[in-house]
């Protein structure tokens, strides 16, 4: 019984160290919704996932957020601060950004992550 217990407890650690070792490959990038206040609402996050699509590059997750740190005034006619982040294979962000998306971690400050995620629309 013991050994059935180590095995079946080899098997949990095994299985928890593998899914990590699939998150080193993977970075998340942002872009700018390019929502203007009072006029259009912005692209969604499948929008901009598409982008990436068209260029052969894999969105394996797509999320909504919020650049945090920076005051945007509230008028008709200006941008805002949402992104739309999508995860990518590490390998293709060189592509990512030439198409004008950035890594998250260029929003990183001493105080935070730089941003936060919200629900989608």
């Amino acid at each position: 019984m013991k050994r059935l217990n180590c095995l079946a407890l080899l098997a949990v650690i095994t299985a928890c160290t593998s899914s990590n070792d699939v998150n080193v490959n993977h970075e998340i990038v942002y872009i700018n919704d390019a929502a203007i206040q009072c006029e259009f609402e912005g692209l969604s996050e499948v929008e901009t996932a598409q982008i990436l699509i068209d260029s052969g590059i894999d969105v394996l997750h797509s999320q909504c957020g919020y650049i945090t740190g920076i005051a945007i005034e509230a008028q008709c006619g200006l941008g805002d601060s949402n992104i739309n982040l999508h995860t990518i294979n590490s390998q293709n962000v060189s592509d990512a950004i030439s198409l004008g998306f950035l890594p998250v971690s260029e929003l990183n400050n001493s105080d935070d992550k730089g941003y936060e995620i919200i629900d989608c629309q």
